[in-house]
């Protein structure tokens, strides 16, 4: 299964992982420049306030998740609820649109602060899962990616190329030298992303859960130099 996250602990915004008429400005990404194979990323007005869109190509982008998108994502969670419980601890405190609802709110004041950017994975014009990048506590500056998706949108590469959307990113945005990807060993499918990438085992962390479980998680890295190579 594609999961992946950020030892979810219970934090509302760690529970989860504009307009169709966009405006392109100054800060599209990569400088206006077409990003890595086809992918392009631009802004959107959205209540007044700019909107991060990240094209992936064949019919599918990531948006930063609005209010507007709370029935679809808590619709989505509802839907995935039993195969996320056994990665995903926050699965559980998710009970009702208005939990949805916090939790976009809380990403929304996150990202306005430099923190967060929780984006809602969409496929021909439907949310099919959720990515996230978030600013870690760790002592060097890094940026830690965690994702989950539908079972109906497994298999086509969307978890893959939004990965690598928002490593790009984190580089280009938010200048961090070290992005990384944690997953459980025996998360075959979201292990399997990081190392398509080019992502680095760095090495195991033990960690104790919301839901009170310990568990080992593997840690994949990425350089900013190294990821430059991968597109060149």
């Amino acid at each position: 299964m594609h999961v992946s996250g950020l030892s979810l602990s219970s934090q509302r915004f760690r529970r989860h992982a504009g307009l169709l008429d966009s405006e392109r400005g100054d800060n599209s990404f990569a400088g206006g420049r077409e990003g890595v194979k086809g992918m392009t990323a631009f802004w959107r007005r959205w209540m007044g306030r700019k909107q991060v869109i990240l094209s992936l190509g064949k019919g599918a982008e990531l948006r930063q998740l609005t209010m507007q998108d709370a029935p679809a994502l808590y619709a989505l969670t509802v839907r995935n609820r039993e195969r996320l419980r056994r990665w995903m601890t926050w699965v559980d405190f998710v009970s009702s649109e208005d939990d949805t609802r916090g939790f976009i709110r809380e990403s929304l004041r996150n990202f306005r602060a430099g923190r967060t950017l929780q984006m809602g994975i969409w496929w021909d014009n439907t949310l099919v899962g959720t990515i996230g990048l978030f600013r870690t506590a760790s002592a060097e500056p890094e940026a830690e990616i965690g994702y989950w998706i539908d079972e109906s949108a497994e298999g086509q590469g969307l978890v893959t190329r939004a990965a690598r959307a928002l490593t790009q990113y984190a580089f280009e945005h938010w200048q961090v030298p070290t992005v990384r990807i944690r997953v459980e060993p025996d998360n075959v499918r979201s292990r399997a992303i990081p190392e398509r990438l080019g992502f680095r085992l760095r090495g195991e962390v033990e960690e104790d859960w919301a839901d009170g479980s310990h568990r080992t998680l593997l840690v994949y890295v990425m350089h900013a130099s190294d990821f430059q190579k991968t597109t060149q």
